[in-house]
């Protein structure tokens, strides 16, 4: 068992990217920025029991993880309406992105190489970007049935706010 790989040293801007939201409407990631900081959540797709629950836990603590001026998106390898019908089952108010290609799963480093070369199922992992783009926060699990703690995620966005402010 691999333990999650959660750095915080280095800092690397984050891979742009142009997907598609559950409604269908273009989520490109550059247009977001500027406005403040940006968590970005891998997850396998609606079928996965674990990501479900752990979707449906972030949408539980949305208030706290948006306030004042955070966006959260959530980026899996399934089609939109795929993500359109999750969203409507657990009524979830974030956006769901499609990464059907697999881009920005690669791109983040994310893309799960046990199951071979040509799966685009991510490793379930939480990125947290400043407002310009940065990586401030990674965590990605290679267990399947682990997720980043809501906690870790409110203290990386504390973590940064600070950081803004000295």
């Amino acid at each position: 068992m691999l333990a999650p790989t959660r750095e915080h040293q280095s800092v690397q801007t984050a891979p742009d990217f142009l997907l598609e939201d559950q409604t269908g409407q273009p989520v490109h990631l550059a247009e977001l920025l500027g406005a403040g900081p940006i968590v970005l959540i891998f997850y396998r797709g609606h079928w996965c029991p674990y990501c479900r629950r752990y979707l449906a836990k972030i949408q539980e603590h949305l208030p706290q993880l948006t306030s004042p001026d955070a966006r959260l998106l959530a980026i899996s390898p399934e089609p939109a309406t795929s993500s359109r019908a999750l969203a409507d089952q657990l009524q979830l108010t974030f956006s769901l992105l499609s990464d059907y290609s697999g881009h920005a799963i690669r791109s983040y480093g994310v893309r799960n190489a046990f199951l071979g070369h040509a799966s685009i199922l991510p490793h379930p992992a939480v990125f947290v970007l400043d407002g310009e783009g940065a990586i401030r926060f990674r965590s990605i699990d290679r267990n399947f049935k682990k997720r980043t703690t809501v906690r870790a995620i409110l203290r990386a966005l504390d973590t940064l706010r600070g950081d803004a402010h000295r």
